[in-house]
Order: C-alpha cells, then structure tokens, then sequence
C-alpha cells in the first residue's frame, strides 16, 4: 500500500512530506539558506507524522494528547497551503508550457528543475519559509518536543466490561425480531442430511443484534450437544486466552489448561477432547482471516453433527469462515417497522397503545432515524425511558441525538461498538468514510462520484502507474465488506453502483470528523467552531451564517438540494473540491470567480442551472475531473489548457474546444461527436485515455465532409486501441443514408454499444464480430428473431439491455441454447406475455433477468403464461415490475402465480421480487402515483437447506411506464 498523502488521522503531513523532499533535489534551484531550512522543516515535520500515526490508534487520548494533535495537523494543512502558494507562483511565473502527469509532486518537480525563479518571487519564498519554521520551533517548545510518555497519552484505564456480554444474558422476554431468524437457523442447524460439521457465519454491521441471535440458538440447542463453548474475540485477539477458555469451557474444568503456556499443545488437547464428541461452539466478532485460521485447527471435522456458529462484521470472513455447500453465510437484516415500534415502546411504555398522543410524532421521527438498528433503538428508548414524559423533552432528545449533548451509559456503549469498526480500519479507510460525513441522511451516494472525490481530496494514492479510479473503488467495496457502508443497486458482478450509510452511522462518523476537524456540517444558527476544512451545505443553513463563513482554509465545498447561496469563493484560495451536482438553483454568477481557485482539483456542476464556465477557467492549472451540467453548449476555448485534467464529462451537443488534443493526461472522455471533422484528428493524440465514450450521428454530414470524417475516425481509434484504450462506448444511430454495415473495424477496445432506432439487421451483424463487447443496449428496436440469434452469437457479452415494445404482433421471440452462452444480466423493458420464451439450456450463465413494466396481458389470443424461466440453469434473481393498468385484480395475481411457478420450478431457486406498478398522470400536475399491494415481494431459497436472506422491508421501487436508454454520459 503507498503511503497515504492526506487523511484524517495526520492531516496533509503525507503530501507535505513528499513536496518538501523534492523541493530539496538538486533541479528545483532555491536560494541556498532556505534549503537548509526546508530541510529543518522535513525533518522535523517527520517527527511530528510519527506522533500524529501512534496517536490516531488511542481511542480514548488525554485532553494534552488531543490538543497537541490538533495543532500538529492544523499546522501541516497550513504549511501546505503555503508550500502550494509557492509552487502556482512559479507555475505562473513561468507559463505551462511543459507537460506532466495529472498526479504526484515529482512530475511537477520535473516541469520546474531549470526554471530560476527572479529573486522577489525566491525572497518571498524565503520570507514564508523562515515563518513556517518559526511555527513549528514555537509549536514544538509548547508541547516539549513532541515527546510522548504512553502512560499519560490515554485515558486512565477503566475496569470497562465489554458491553457485547450483555447479550449474553439477555431475557429472552425482553428481545423482539428474533424468533424468526432464529428459528430459520435452529432448522437449518437440525437437518439430519449427513452428520458432517456444518458451520454458520452471521454477518451484518455492529448493533444489529448478531451475537444476541447467536446466544438464542444456543440456549434453544445447546442441550443437545455434549458440550459447547461461547467465546469473543476482541480487534487485536490474545490468541491463547481465547483457546484456555475454549478448553476450559469444554472439560468444564477451570484448571484444564492453567498449566498449559503453549498454543499448539493447547489446540491438541481440544482436538484429542472434541474426537468422539458432538460439540457446539461460538466464535463471537471474528475481525480477520487469520484469527479464524488458528482456532479452525482446533476443531476436528467429525461425522457426529457438530456444529459452529461466527458472527462478523465483514463479509469476506464470513465466506472465508463458511467456505462450502455444507456451510451458510446468513446475512443479518434490521428489524422490521412493526419490530422496531414494538421494541421501542415496550422499554418505555410496556406497549405502543400505552404511549400518549403528543408523543407519537417524535416517536416517529426517532424510529425513522434508527432504521431497524436495535442497539440504537435500546439506546434511544432507555434514555428516554428516564426523561419526563413530555412533549418538549422528547423534542429535546429528538433534536440532539447526534450532537455530543445527549450522553448515557448506553449512548456510549452504542459509540463504542460503532468505534471497533472505525479503529479496526487502517488510516486510509478511515479517511475515506470519514468523508461520507458530508452527504445527507438518506442519501443514495454513487460509486463513481465518491472514488473521484476522494482522488482529488489527496485520500487516493498508488505506487507508480496505478490506476487511481481501480484502487478508490476497491476502498468503497472494501467499506462494503466490512458493513460499515449499505450497498445499493448490487449488479450481477456482486458490486453496487451506491451506497447509503445507516443514519445511527452516520451520526458517529459526523461526531468523529468534526473531532478530527476533517468535515463541517452546519446546523441551523450555528457558526462552526475553528478552522472549516471541508463544508456541506444542505439547503437549510441560516443565510447570514454562509455569507459571514470563513472559507480561507476550505478544502472543499459539496452542497445539496435546493441550496440558493453560495459562500464567495473568491475567499476561497486553498480550494480543491467543488461539488454543486443536483443543485438546480445554481446560477452562471454563483461560479463567476472559480477561475481564482487555483489549488481546484474536482469541478462538478452537472445537474444545475448553470449554462456557462468562465473563460478564463483554462487558469485552473491543476483541475482533474470536470463534470459538467445539459444545459451547457460550449465549453471554453481556455479548456484546452488544462494540462492535468485527467476526467472529462459533457454532454451531447456540447461544442469542444479546438485543440482537444492537448489534453494530454486525460484518461475518461465522455462524450464525443467523433464525426465532427475538427475533433476526430484530435482524438488520437489523446494516447493516455482508458475510457471514451463517442456519438456516431451522420444526421447533417454530407459527402466527402462524412467519409473523411469516417477515415480519420478509424485512424484515430486504431491507434488509441493500440496505446491502451481499455473501454471504447458507442452511441449509435441508425439512419436512412446510412450503408447496410458499419465503418468501424471490430475493434478490441469496444466495450460497450448503444444503438438508438429501429433497423438493427443492418448493424447485427457487425456487433457479432466485436470480440471484447461486453455491454449491449438498444432503444426501441424493431426486434425480429434473426435479430436475436444474431446477438446471442457476440462471443463475450455479458450485459443485454433492450425495449421490446415494437416487438408487439412480430411473433413470439425465442432465445435459444446455442448464443449468449456468457450473458449474466438481461434487462427487458416494455413487454409483455406472449413474446418471450427460454429455450432449454438457453442462457447458460445468466445471473439476473429483470422485466420492467411488464404487461400481463398478451395482445391477441390466449398464450400460456409459461415463457421458461425456470429453464434458466444460473438464475440468482428475478425481478419483475408488472404494469397493472387496465387491469383486473384477478389478471395480475395469475401474471404472479405464473412467476411464482416459474421461480419455484427453477433448480437454482432464485430470489423473487415482484412490484404492481399503476402510473396515473395528472394534467394540472406532473404527478406519478405508485400503487402498492401486499404480499409482492417474494424469496425462494436457493437450495432448500439454506435460507437465503432478502430484506423484506425494502422500498418499492417504481417502473416507469417507457424507458429511453441514455448512455451519453454515465457519471
């Protein structure tokens, strides 16, 4: 892992570090005294980034500790932002000239090793490093140089119980949700198929209530066994305490393992002990791999029905723990709404019925907040449970529950076992979450968009030609697989396009950043205390409170919804993130001094009011990523000068500048009009791009202006395939004049192909001949079955998108076994009964089939409801948005018992789900009404003996009544 260059645990030390050790080589030319002091200040700033890294691993510092931390890393952001003022001061000494990567210090050293700064620029250079070295000599007398006694550095020791042991003991009549999943288990667990050891891994975040739904299988089974052990294991496990207690647990003998110091001698003595036994054991809270490795040698693998339980908060644990068919992978859900009310109100009323009135808005508003999390939800209703039962308390607790105010015993048993999973993160994870601090609650928050925010924010840093946008989103999914993010829109690859952070989550990560100084996030009527680093705007701020805002030191702006002010950025010098997205009240005025945010690395406007960029943003000499909105035309000529921008997104119709090529760090580039004769010689000289993403439209290009175009089109291409090119996207539209097959060769860069009208015989067969084509989607084809056939012969498609609602009264479309032998997603939009049917064998590897305003109904004549999905040998999930307009109740639960039998009779049992979807629109208002029924959303198990979990409790999702695939800009 490279070393991390900004984070919250030491401030921009990293990237200060690396800044400071090139400005010592011998090519970046300075006045000789002041390269003494530079190297003062790296050496001692050094010290000072050893002090920040065994600090951030005290859970509980001292108030010394904490003071000394904080201005150690307020300190580097602040010699940072000089050191930056430095650098841009010879950047526009100097022009730009020369060319360098789009990251890393050393490339940018590169560009200015022969330049002689004059001498008022180096004298001024000189002047603010003298300063800075003053700073830390009189931050370092303060605090006695930075020496550190570890036993004053924490909190005194505490004979701290560990609140997990809580559930251990608790009354079964005091627990609510969790007869159902224990009863699922204690029947799996029970199965007489085979007497082999059989293990369970139940996985979810903290609070869920995973050690407590162990326990209750434990007391329901554990007479059957001949014996049984309950251990937990703690972040850093004393593997031999765990394994005494184990053996001691076992024998039943408190001294069996007293005299026994070595761990293998231990291991065989519970090995030799459970031989000829029928033993049960739980694991509590395994937090790595290699924990689970050395305590599975010590449970031998006999035929007498043993079994074991672990619980974790990381997924790939749990698979690791439960690697085979014999084994379950059982994932943790929140309770239910009805379970949640019922836990909530017996702890305070004995039941809901006996809860006043005036009382059930606030009761409301606080379930809301927990979202089925029991810890948070014993928390909430046991503080509440000693406050007067009156409107204005309960309001007062509502209101404060995520400030520091509101504190308690189990409050803080809450904020502990959230802190084990942030303090088992390392520093570049914890950073990373941290920042998710600054979106809303509920908050559906892309992938993409977080991973190129964390890039610019410096949190994102890999060794030499490593991919930044493949490195942050391993971080994501690995925040996925450790429970501490909510996966949304889960594809058929097992990765999610979003995530959502549960609010009681979401609570301690705002706690923790503003602890840090990491993130800002107003409250009404509040000025923030010290330095703002990074500021969330969300719509709801006191006017005056933005306006008076001291945004000098500000690192990013991220603002949300319908926010109107915007704090001047003209201020805003150290700048790096702007992200306006979604703000539609943002106006061309509210960016009218961007071109003054010289540090500006991320731009996003997409989704807002604004219709121009500044001419002048060609100033913005490191800007990286620039996200732009529909309603923009033109980008800037200046634009051509952005010779780090490394991501580019427009939309269609968007005029590029001339000179696109000298873009010479771009490596995303969306999108194109790639028959505009000025751009398409351009595009080649982009040799560093991964991702393009083109528009082929010959609507208003005629004659020898087209096939020139189309010439130097393919050569543009053919030498961007040859540089490396990853991932080529194609806009397709078909028309009239165009000829019977495509110009384009079968390139092996081609990954992805919208087409958009109706003839697809003339463009079918070159699809079958793209090698690499991964990703296929088509708006409103006219679809025969030669079309089809056709398609299911693309050698590695794996993603089929399409509308069939041309199809209607062309025959019946059958897929048969010989093509899409390695499709794993197919999304069918806007059919009905009656035009599909699975051949057997047909789709050997498909994963997901999902039918998005489905229509029951066949258009003519009776058709059997069976169209073969059973036949489908892979299928993992269905999932069907049935249009319910016109028809009867009768009509649409035959179309669900058609789907139900389907599903039921498929091998592989996939998940079921099912939504009625009834579209009613207004005149007078834009209004889509979403009718709901009971009992639509169904599971089947995948094997009968082992339960696989859906959240039942999930959101319907509404299907709209036609779909236009866009694929012109995928941010």
């Amino acid at each position: 892992m490279a070393e991390v260059l900004v984070s919250a645990s030491t401030g921009a030390m990293g990237s200060l570090l690396r800044k400071l050790g090139a400005m010592l080589t011998d090519e970046y030319k300075l006045l000789k005294n002041v390269r003494g002091d530079i190297k003062f200040l790296k050496d001692e700033l050094e010290v000072m980034c050893a002090f920040l890294l065994k600090m951030s691993d005290v859970e509980e510092p001292d108030e010394p500790t904490k003071l000394r931390v904080t201005a150690v890393r307020e300190m580097s952001y602040k010699i940072e932002d000089n050191i930056d003022k430095f650098m841009v001061l010879v950047e526009q000494e100097h022009g730009s000239s020369c060319s360098e990567a789009a990251h890393g210090v050393a490339k940018l050293m590169d560009k200015c090793k022969n330049l002689l700064p004059d001498i008022k620029t180096r004298r001024r250079i000189a002047k603010e490093v003298k300063d800075i070295k003053k700073q830390i000599k009189d931050v370092s007398d303060r605090f006695s140089r930075y020496k550190i006694d570890d036993s004053s550095s924490s909190m005194p020791a505490k004979d701290k119980v560990d609140p997990r042991l809580r559930a251990v003991y608790k009354d079964a009549t005091e627990l609510v949700g969790i007869d159902g999943p224990k009863d699922e288990l204690v029947k799996w667990l029970n199965e007489k198929e085979g007497q082999s050891l059989k293990s369970v891994s139940i996985v979810g975040y903290g609070g869920l209530g995973k050690t407590t739904l162990a326990n209750q299988i434990r007391v329901n089974l554990g007479a059957t066994f001949d014996c049984g052990a309950f251990v937990s294991i703690s972040r850093k496990p004393d593997m031999k305490a765990i394994l005494r207690s184990i053996l001691s647990q076992i024998t039943k003998k408190d001294d069996a393992c007293s005299r026994l110091d070595d761990i293998q001698l231990i291991i065989d003595k519970i090995r030799e002990f459970l031989q000829d036994t029928r033993y049960f054991i739980i694991i509590d809270d395994i937090w790595e791999l290699g924990t689970w490795e050395t305590l599975k040698c010590a449970f031998v693998k006999n035929t007498l029905g043993s079994r074991i339980i672990i619980t974790t908060r990381i997924v790939d644990v749990a698979k690791s723990c439960s690697p085979s068919s014999e084994d379950l992978v059982y994932e943790m859900k929140p309770l239910s709404e009805a379970d949640s009310k019922k836990l909530f109100f017996k702890r305070i009323f004995g039941c809901e019925e006996s809860c006043p009135d005036s009382l059930k808005e606030a009761a409301n508003d606080i379930l809301k907040k927990c979202r089925g999390l029991p810890l948070a939800i014993n928390a909430i209703s046991s503080l509440l449970a000693t406050t007067r039962e009156t409107k204005e308390e309960w309001d007062r607790v509502r209101h404060s529950i995520r400030s520091s105010k509101v504190k308690s015993d189990i409050i803080e048993t809450m904020n502990y076992i959230l802190s084990l999973s942030y303090f088992d993160l390392p520093h570049h994870l914890r950073s990373c979450l941290l920042y998710l601090a600054l979106f809303p609650e509920d908050e559906l928050i892309r992938r993409k968009r977080l991973v190129r925010k964390w890039i610019s924010e410096g949190f994102i840093h890999g060794e030499s030609g490593q991919d930044l946008m493949e490195l942050g989103e391993e971080y994501f999914h690995q925040l996925v697989n450790r429970s501490l993010i909510q996966p949304g829109n889960i594809g058929y690859d097992g990765k999610a396009e979003y995530c959502r952070v549960h609010d009681t989550i979401l609570d301690f990560l705002i706690d923790k950043s503003s602890e840090e100084n990491m993130c800002t996030v107003l409250k009404k009527q509040c000025k923030p205390n010290g330095i703002v680093r990074r500021l969330s705007l969300m719509g709801n701020e006191d006017e005056e409170t933005v306006e008076q805002l001291d945004l000098s030191h500000a690192r990013s702006i991220t603002a949300f919804g319908d926010i109107k002010l915007l704090p001047s950025l003209g201020r805003s010098k150290c700048l790096r993130v702007l992200d306006l997205q979604h703000c539609s009240q943002m106006k061309n005025h509210h960016i009218k001094d961007i071109e003054r945010l010289y540090q500006l690395r991320y731009l996003d406007i997409s989704f807002t009011g604004i219709t121009e960029l500044p001419r002048q943003i060609g100033e913005l000499l490191y800007l990286e990523t620039l996200v732009t909105s529909y309603g923009l035309l033109e980008l800037p000529e200046s634009t051509s000068r952005l010779q780090r921008l490394a991501r580019l997104f427009v939309h269609r119709g968007c005029k590029l500048p001339d000179g696109l090529g000298n873009l010479i760090n771009l490596q995303e580039l969306h999108c194109v009009d790639a028959l505009q004769l000025k751009h398409v010689e351009e595009l080649g000289k982009l040799t560093n791009l991964r991702k393009l993403r083109i528009q082929l439209d010959t609507d208003g290009i005629e004659g020898n202006k087209l096939e020139q175009s189309k010439e130097k089109l393919v050569s543009s291409l053919c030498k961007l395939d040859e540089c490396g090119l990853r991932s080529l996207s194609i806009d397709y539209f078909l028309r009239e004049k165009d000829g019977e097959e495509p110009f384009l060769p079968p390139l092996g860069c081609i990954q992805e192909v919208c087409v958009y009208g109706q003839d697809i015989s003339r463009i079918s067969r070159w699809l079958a001949s793209l090698p690499n084509l991964h990703r296929l989607l088509f708006d409103s084809p006219k679809m025969e079955q030669r079309d089809i056939e056709m398609i299911g012969l693309i050698p590695n498609l794996i993603e089929l998108e399409l509308s069939l609602f041309r199809t209607d009264g062309a025959g019946r479309l059958i897929i048969r076994r010989e093509g899409f032998q390695h499709l794993q997603s197919f999304e069918v939009y806007d059919t009905r009964m009656g035009v599909l049917m699975f051949e057997p064998g047909a789709m050997p590897r498909l994963k997901e089939l999902r039918l998005h305003n489905f229509i029951e109904k066949p258009e003519s004549g009776a058709v059997d409801f069976d169209f073969g999905i059973q036949r489908l040998s892979s299928l993992a999930r269905l999932t069907v948005g049935l249009s319910c307009g016109g028809s009867t109740a009768a009509e649409v639960e035959a179309a669900e018992d058609a789907f139900k039998s389907m599903a039921e009779a498929n091998p592989n049992r996939p998940i079921l789900e099912m939504t009625r979807v009834v579209l009613v629109s207004s005149r007078s208002k834009d209004v889509h009404m979403l009718h709901s029924f009971s009992g639509n959303l169904f599971q089947l198990q995948r094997r009968p003996s082992s339960p696989r979990c859906l959240n039942r409790d999930a959101p319907l999702v509404m299907e709209p009544k036609s779909r236009t695939l866009i694929g012109c800009c995928s941010k």
